[in-house]
């Protein structure tokens, strides 16, 4: 008789599998899975709580007929496609111990990987609204000298909630004396950011535009970005491929960096201006984050260079597009940029 593969077993005995480091990275890694899950399945507002030693509880409304369900909770040890969720295995196989609530009934206790699924799940509709609570502590043995971080924490959320519009996170700190509440909700998404970036980096009467769009094809992008003409200006980039920071770059960044110099170097064309521009050069008069989801290639083991070439072929056109029609009506805008590349 074959042994049914319990997968909480194998997340415990190799976890970087699963999470990559054993520290606040995997830990955060670990949480990433379920705010990704709560996007699959359209749970937008969610709020978590820091409490002391290390604990971390999550609260959630989910709405009927959604992915997450008792039968996710009642085979949660086995792997099925479709069916199987490594943001609930992972809670329960790599915490000293969790507790799971619906309706403010506990339905599952879990120690060291080791869970009991309690008598209350039966009284679960599955067909109704359901509010879940998920109280759970890090274990020690795994995550050796993890202390979870407000900060670091936040981070995580003000991430996810400017990549996505819709998420509305709301985090609370209990772990001291002093209790903190954050809300991390970005209408606008990135084009927030930017504009945050602008307001913190660049004095009032310094010469800047900034540009925003949002383009979907079998993948969805998002855009925002501000070039700055300004003397101790310092650039950042950020790029982001399902929800991940690519901090190598790759497809996205190139493709964004290939139409903004596709743009410039017509526009020098046209008015008989010889322009040699350097992607180095470029990159230090910009704000620009950006970010890409769907059926992506990453390079390496660490996940963190975008290599999708089709990627890096949409994007470079949509960006050369945006231009094209922002500055149609900005004919000194466009000269002073293609001045301010040329005299460097």
């Amino acid at each position: 008789m074959i042994k049914e593969y319990n997968v909480l077993e194998h997340i415990r005995m190799r976890p970087a599998m699963y999470i990559g480091f054993l520290n606040h990275l995997g830990y955060n890694e670990l949480i990433s899975y379920f705010i990704e899950d709560f996007i699959q399945a359209e749970i937008y507002d969610i709020t978590f709580i820091l409490k002391k030693d290390n604990r971390l509880v999550m609260k959630w409304i989910s709405p009927e007929r959604t992915l997450f369900n008792t039968e996710v909770i009642k085979t949660i040890d086995q792997y099925k496609q479709g069916q199987f969720y490594l943001s609930l295995a992972g809670i329960i196989a790599l915490t000293e111990y969790s507790t799971i609530e619906i309706n403010n009934l506990p339905v599952l206790q879990s120690e060291k990987g080791n869970f009991k699924i309690l008598d209350n799940i039966q009284h679960i509709d599955n067909e109704e609204t359901c509010r879940w609570t998920i109280d759970f502590i890090p274990d020690k043995d795994i995550f050796k000298d993890l202390i979870l971080s407000y900060r670091v924490l936040n981070n995580l959320f003000r991430r996810f909630s400017f990549l996505d519009s819709n998420m509305k996170i709301k985090s609370i700190d209990e772990s001291g004396d002093e209790q903190q509440i954050n809300i991390f909700h970005y209408p606008a998404g990135l084009a927030e950011i930017i504009d945050d970036e602008v307001q913190k980096r660049l004095p009032y009467n310094s010469y800047f535009f900034t540009l925003n769009f949002r383009k979907k094809t079998e993948f969805s992008y998002s855009v925002a970005f501000a070039f700055a003409d300004y003397q101790i200006f310092t650039p950042k980039i950020k790029m982001y491929a399902n929800y991940k920071e690519t901090i190598l770059g790759g497809s996205l960044l190139d493709g964004i960096i290939q139409g903004f110099k596709m743009f410039l170097k017509e526009e020098a064309v046209k008015r008989n201006i010889e322009l040699n521009i350097s992607t180095a050069r470029l990159k230090k008069y910009l704000l620009l984050y950006a970010s890409v989801q769907g059926e992506l290639t990453f390079l390496g083991s660490t996940r963190w260079k975008l290599g999708t070439p089709k990627v890096q072929t949409e994007i470079k056109n949509f960006m050369y597009e945006e231009l094209k029609l922002y500055f149609a009506n900005n004919e000194d805008k466009t000269i002073h940029i293609i001045q301010t590349l040329q005299d460097e």
